[in-house]
This record gives structure tokens, C-alpha cells and sequence, in this order.
């Protein structure tokens, strides 16, 4: 099928590079390289390799993009990690289907950061949606979807390359389709939900929280998403790796402790509380600096808030 491709960064160019080893890839259509605050110029490396037309926007609705998409004249429009709202005459414009990939298994985590929410969220898996555009974002018909673990120990940079390798394969079996006539299945509404894309604001430590839910906030903001990140003496302090400690730590949460588990052991949570166990950090970056073993930036009686 002719595919007229919407995409950026390493995901979209891991989607578009599945789909030329089957398809007829027709124009790519990609942000600029800096796009707000990301640098990830691989969709139009790749399709300049491949020899493909490329056409830059930030919105699918720019009219360099619009005249490009019509004049492929698609069977398919596909969109990966494009970034921006795509309105509904650009979705008309494929003869067939506008399809989009998403990183969670819709309903549930609907909206940004699906990996990164579905890791503070303790969840035990993931997946991959290929499904129907329609003007709200994400809501259309399923042709193809693709579950993937989450382990006890996995960050949100283990589950992400584990979805990565997913890619290719979920959107072709969704093009299979497609092109077989096999007709999408409406999204179940048990379990929806939304999330808002995340910032720095909302990675921030809450030390009231148990072991288990700060846990789970350090593993799933690992490198490259932002870190976790809490202040010492007013200066930002970010947490690059912390863990379960072996024996409770309690008392008044954020309160460095003492040296234990090759890390230092925090406070958490309310003492009275069940799981209010502590946590142990491991290795921190401090605001200015760069990352360093937590035993060597923090001492007992240290305060972080």
C-alpha cells in the first residue's frame, strides 16, 4: 500500500523503517529537528536515506504538509510519536484508513507518557494500540494490539526498548489488515483513561509517599525522560537510582538516615503507616554536577524536601 507517513524521532523512525521493508512509503512528513525540547532529527536522516520525499511542519495542518499528503494521495495515513493534534481534513485525507501507534494498551492510558505513567502506576504490563485516528486523540477503532511485560526491577528505559522492538511488527500486522478489510473494533469502555503529558513540576519527590510509590516514581522517570528530584539546601537534587531498602528505615520523611545498602536511607512515607519503609538511593545528580554515588552527596541528618 501506498503510506503516507507522519513521525518523529526514534520511534518514528524505527515505525517508518518497518514499514518500507513492505510497503510503498510515499512522503514523510516530520517536525523539525529541534522540536520544543527534544533534538531528534532520525525520521529525516532516515527517509533522506531512503531516498523518500520529506517535508517539515510542526502541525499536520501547515500547508506545505497538507499539499504534500494530498498529492501522494495515500491508501494509508500513519502516524508515530507525531506530536501535535491532527485535524479531522487531514484525517480524510487516505483512501483508506489514518492510523496511529500508541504505547499503551487503549483504553487505559490514553494521552502522553503512557510508559512512564503506567510505571508509577505499579502496572505488570503495557503494550502497543494500532487504531483508527479520530479528531480526540486517541479514541479510534483497534486494528492491532501487542501486550509487553513490566517487570518488578524494569525502568521506564528497559520497558521503552522492549516496545521499541515491538513496533515494526504491530504496525505491519495493522497494515495487513487494513489492507484485507479486516474492520477495527471499537475501544471497550472499561478501564479508559486520560493522561496529561508530564513536566518536571510533576516528577517531583513527594517524601510523604510509601517505598513502593517512590520507587516506582525514580524507575519510571529514568534517563532520558526526566528524573525524579527533590531539593538539598534549595538546590535541585535528581535520583538516577534508588531500591527497596533491606530493613525499615522510619521517623520524619526526608530525613537522610544513615549509610545502608550501598546507597544512603531516606525517610518516607508516615511512620504509622503500612509500607512506609524507607528508600535507598543510589546514585543522584546534584543541579550542578553530574552523577555521582548518593553515599558520596549525602550525609546523615540531611533534610530533602
Amino acid at each position: 500500500m501506498r503510506i503516507a507517513f507522519l513521525g518523529y524521532g526514534e520511534i518514528g523512525a524505527t515505525v517508518l523503517a518497518g514499514i518500507a521493508t513492505e510497503h510503498e512509503p510515499a512522503v514523510v512528513v516530520t517536525h523539525p529537528a529541534r522540536f520544543g525540547d527534544l533534538h531528534e532529527p532520525h525520521v529525516a536522516k532516515l527517509a533522506t536515506d531512503l531516498g523518500l520525499p520529506v517535508v517539515e511542519a510542526r502541525r499536520a495542518d501547515e500547508a506545505q504538509a497538507v499539499s504534500a499528503l494530498r498529492a501522494a494521495r495515500p491508501d494509508v495515513l500513519m502516524s508515530a510519536n507525531w506530536r501535535t493534534v491532527i485535524p479531522r481534513p487531514v484525517l480524510a485525507i487516505p483512501a483508506l484508513l489514518p492510523l496511529n501507534v500508541h504505547d499503551a494498551l487503549l483504553p487505559g492510558y490514553a494521552g502522553f507518557g503512557a510508559v512512564n505513567w503506567a510505571i508509577r502506576n505499579g502496572e505488570s504490563r503495557t503494550g502497543l494500540t494500532v487504531h483508527v485516528m479520530e479528531p480526540e486523540l486517541d479514541t479510534g477503532p483497534v486494528l492491532w494490539q501487542v501486550a509487553v511485560p513490566i517487570a518488578p526491577d524494569d525502568t521506564a528505559t528497559t520497558v521503552q526498548q522492549r516496545l521499541l522492538e515491538q513496533y515494526p511488527g504491530a504496525v505491519l500486522a495493522a497494515l495487513d489488515r487494513a489492507a484485507s478489510g479486516v474492520r477495527p473494533v471499537p475501544q471497550h469502555g472499561g478501564g479508559a483513561s486520560f493522561y496529561h503529558r508530564i513536566t518536571e513540576a510533576d516528577t517531583r519527590i513527594d517524601w510523604t509517599l510509601p517505598t513502593g510509590r517512590l520507587v516506582d516514581l525514580v524507575r519510571a522517570h529514568s534517563d532520558p525522560f526526566v528524573n525524579a528530584w527533590c531539593t538539598l539546601a534549595g538546590r535541585k537534587l535528581y535520583v538516577k537510582r534508588a531500591a527497596r531498602p533491606s530493613r525499615p528505615h522510619r521517623g520524619t520523611p526526608g530525613r537522610v538516615v544513615r549509610h545502608a545498602d550501598g546507597g544512603v536511607a531516606v525517610v518516607c512515607g508516615r511512620s504509622w503507616e503500612s509500607g512506609a519503609d524507607g528508600i535507598v538511593l543510589l546514585d543522584v545528580r546534584p543541579e550542578r554536577g553530574g552523577v555521582q554515588p548518593a553515599a558520596e552527596v549525602l550525609r546523615p541528618g540531611n533534610r530533602l524536601e
